[in-house]
């Protein structure tokens, strides 16, 4: 019987020193809920604005590449209509040298449809390169000072 007491004895020992183990570790069982419950309930309150700008994120990403595509396919139109365009102007600088041939020599004719063909292209390149220089560097001048008077407003006023 003695056994049998003892051994409850120990039991008993063992459970209240299990207890005490477990009560030092609540306060860091607790701590680490009460993080976990936090963190839970800051990615909520965040999630819907994350949904929110990935969702934008995907719109502008396929504006871009429909836009894309739109350019693509207007490039490609360009290119051909300069090619045309550039056989156009062979063709009628070959007009113009024919019903200048009919009055003077060929060479006299081609001479003079040659320098018309050159005044003309120095005008139309020194209109060209003065619209790209305002165009050049791309920047949006308007929004950046309509975004630097809505900054100016939307500061109060410091005394």
């Amino acid at each position: 019987m003695s056994d049998k007491g003892s051994a409850d004895k120990g039991s008993t020992e063992k459970d209240t020193a299990d207890e005490r183990v477990d009560e030092g570790r609540t306060g860091p069982r607790l701590r680490d809920q009460l993080s976990s419950r936090a963190d839970q309930l800051g990615s909520r309150a965040i999630e819907p604005i994350v949904k929110a700008v990935r969702g934008e994120i995907g719109k502008a990403k396929a504006e871009v590449a429909d836009r894309a595509r739109s350019a693509r396919a207007g490039l490609v139109l360009v290119g051909v209509g300069a090619v045309l365009a550039l056989v156009t102007v062979g063709l009628l600088a070959a007009v113009a040298v024919a019903a200048l041939a009919v009055a003077l020599p060929l060479w006299a004719a081609t001479l003079i449809a040659f320098g018309v063909f050159a005044i003309a292209s120095a005008v139309v390149l020194k209109v060209g390169i003065s619209a790209l220089g305002r165009g050049v560097p791309p920047v949006p001048k308007d929004t950046i000072a309509e975004l630097g008077s809505r900054r100016s407003e939307a500061q109060p006023a410091r005394d």
